[in-house]
């Protein structure tokens, strides 16, 4: 019980404090597409940015252009990759660590997060895991680096204790190990010593790295750089995913989100939900491809 308590308080805190779902702005589904060849053009929530002061902000001031993905984010994005590019030419998105998806039901009012892993569940079925604050069962998922193919998954479990939910994706969808050069090929593990490095690959600030404050129970404490649109980003050691981003652990006006690189280590620490207790209370399992 005591275990249980501390989970629900640290969840209940990022959510009041800051979860990391960023909100899309209405009509944000973009209309157009900025591929590699043609990468002058934008869409809303992909908008690249060739001004002194974004290159500067983004810490690539000498940068022919910089990716704004989510509001807010001052971060040069990560791109669309090529393997997500490949699927959806075969009519499929692509799901793996770190793909970044719109949460919700009503368009324009959906919400970014990130995936944690993809994979199969006991039933054979596909399915993802993301943070569970960004929304509710029943509610439509569409991966942002696949968007022409429109709703690809849906929320079927949340646990608003442990802050993880499980997305069922549809036929049209193909799951991955490695996804814009991260690879997850372990599960979960040892907690990490005070002062060990971990590292997150989320939509608004990318990969990331910092220091462990402290890893108890079900819930790793870190000094990982994130803001809204992070959630659910892996958080990795090697090519393991320990935990799952969930949001700062702070209250405002301390908690002060990580929207520049050059901020440096000036932004909150990050809490996240540790795989191991999101995989022993998982209903219907979970493995890798």
């Amino acid at each position: 019980m005591r275990r249980r308590h501390a989970v629900r308080t640290f969840a209940a805190s990022l959510l009041v404090a800051a979860g990391c779902a960023a909100p899309v702005a209405p009509g944000a589904l973009p209309a157009a597409h900025a591929d590699d060849a043609a990468p002058v053009e934008n869409f809303q929530n992909y908008v690249w940015r060739s001004d002194p002061v974004s290159k500067t902000l983004a810490g690539k001031p000498f940068a022919d252009q910089v990716l704004h993905r989510v509001p807010g984010s001052l971060f040069d994005a990560p791109r669309i990759p090529a393997e997500a590019e490949q699927a959806a030419a075969r009519g499929n998105a692509l799901y793996g660590p770190g793909t970044p998806i719109y949460v919700g039901n009503n368009p324009g009012q959906e919400v970014m997060c990130t995936t944690t892993a993809a994979g199969y569940n006991d039933r054979g079925e596909k399915v993802a895991l993301t943070a569970g604050h960004c929304g509710n069962v029943g509610d439509a998922v569409s991966s942002a680096d696949a968007w022409r193919l429109g709703r690809t998954g849906t929320v079927t479990f949340v646990n608003p204790q442990l802050d993880y939910a499980v997305i069922t994706l549809a036929r049209n969808t193909e799951v991955t190990r490695s996804y814009n050069g991260v690879t997850v090929n372990h599960l979960g593990g040892a907690p990490v010593k005070p002062g060990g490095q971990v590292c997150k690959f989320g939509v608004a600030s990318g990969y990331t790295c910092g220091p462990t404050i402290s890893d108890w129970g079900a819930v790793n404490q870190n000094h990982v750089c994130a803001m809204q649109g992070d959630s659910g980003a892996p958080l990795l050691v090697g090519d393991s995913v320990i935990a799952m981003v969930n949001g700062g652990l702070w209250h405002p006006p301390f908690n002060v989100a990580c929207h520049t690189p050059l901020q440096g280590p000036i932004h909150a620490p990050t809490g996240s939900v540790r795989l191991d207790a999101v995989l022993s209370d998982l209903p219907g399992g979970f493995r890798l491809p």
